[in-house]
Order: structure tokens, then C-alpha cells, then sequence
């Protein structure tokens, strides 16, 4: 995927106008139409204004960018070509996220691991506002179920508590702007 789809595709995705991407970031419409058309590129500064301005995250479309030969995935896609995307993702994730992979599939937790895939992935499907609300509803259950000894697993793989937080607030955020998607940063 070239940049100039990747920003295209994103504000598209977001509803959001050429002239209100201008005037948010502070440059001339022309300008926004010849990055979206690969006549020219924008900074990387702009390139990350592009992405928090319309509140979508910028990682699947960098992933695309800078790996030509993953660009994305669907339920039409031949095994070879998924399992050499998962390898790449698993070169390429944190601990903490390598942790939590293993436990879904391995973690004394008393779910079926399939079963719990299928559960996220309907979860990924719901509008945003659902999806915050439910996780408003995991942290809680999660903090009631720690303060009263009931944590299944306390000597497991621990959710990252700040980031569940973060992504609720994000989520919140983007929703009330009507937007599809949120970013966290670093």
C-alpha cells in the first residue's frame, strides 16, 4: 500500500472532508489532494496530525506501508499467506503482548481458546460504543472479582490495567467525535 492510498483510505474511513483535513492541518486543500493522489507526501509530522486528526489508528495502514507484501487480511485470503502474516506480527510483538497470546491458548483459564478467539471477534465487530461499554463492564468485573480474592488466574498473566483504562477513555473520546476507531500512544 503507497501512503497516498493509506491516507485516503483512512479519511474515508472516517468520514472526514478533504477541506476539513486542510483547514485542520493547516494546509491548502490542493495540497491534501496531492497527497491523497501520491503527487507529493507529507512530513511525517503530518502524516501522524493526519492520523490523530481523524481519530483512526495509523498501525494497520503503516504495517501496509512498509510491508508491501501484508496488506491485510480477509476471509478470502489462502493459509500460506495468514500464517506469514502471523509470523511477521510475532517478530514484531511486545512481551507483554506475546504473554498474553500464549495464555489465551495455553493459560490455565478455563475457556476454550477458540472460543474465546470467536468472542473478540465478534467483540472487534460491534460499533464502537458497544465495545467501550463492554469494556467498562471487563474493568470492573476484573477489579470487583481482585478485591474480593475471586481472580481465577492471580498467578497468571495479569491484563495491563492502565492500558484497558487508556483504551476506555480513547474510546469514549472517539466515540462522542463519532468516530469508528481511537489511537493509543506509547
Amino acid at each position: 500500500m503507497k501512503i497516498a492510498e493509506a491516507l485516503r483510505e483512512a479519511r474515508d474511513i472516517s468520514g472526514k472532508s478533504q477541506e476539513y483535513m486542510a483547514l485542520e492541518l493547516e494546509v491548502a486543500r490542493k495540497t491534501v489532494q496531492n497527497w491523497e493522489k501520491g503527487v507529493s507526501e507529507p512530513t511525517l509530522g503530518q502524516a501522524i496530525g493526519w492520523f490523530k486528526t481523524i481519530n483512526v489508528s495509523p498501525i494497520p495502514y503503516l504495517i501496509q506501508v512498509v510491508h508491501t507484501d501484508m496488506d491485510g487480511i480477509s476471509a478470502k485470503d489462502d493459509v500460506s499467506k495468514l500464517r506469514k502474516s502471523l509470523h511477521q506480527l510475532l517478530d514484531e510483538i511486545p512481551e507483554e503482548g506475546i504473554r498474553q497470546l500464549l495464555y489465551l491458548f495455553y493459560g490455565d483459564h478455563g475457556s476454550s481458546p477458540r472460543a474465546a478467539l470467536n468472542m473478540l471477534t465478534a467483540h472487534l465487530q460491534t460499533p464502537l460504543k458497544d465495545r467501550v461499554v463492554q469494556g467498562h463492564l471487563v474493568l470492573k468485573n476484573y477489579e470487583i472479582a481482585n478485591k474480593k480474592g475471586l481472580n481465577t488466574a492471580a498467578d497468571h498473566v495479569q491484563p495491563n490495567i492502565k492500558l484497558l483504562k487508556e483504551a476506555i477513555a480513547k474510546g469514549e473520546e472517539a466515540d462522542i467525535k463519532n468516530s469508528k476507531a481511537y489511537i493509543l500512544q506509547k
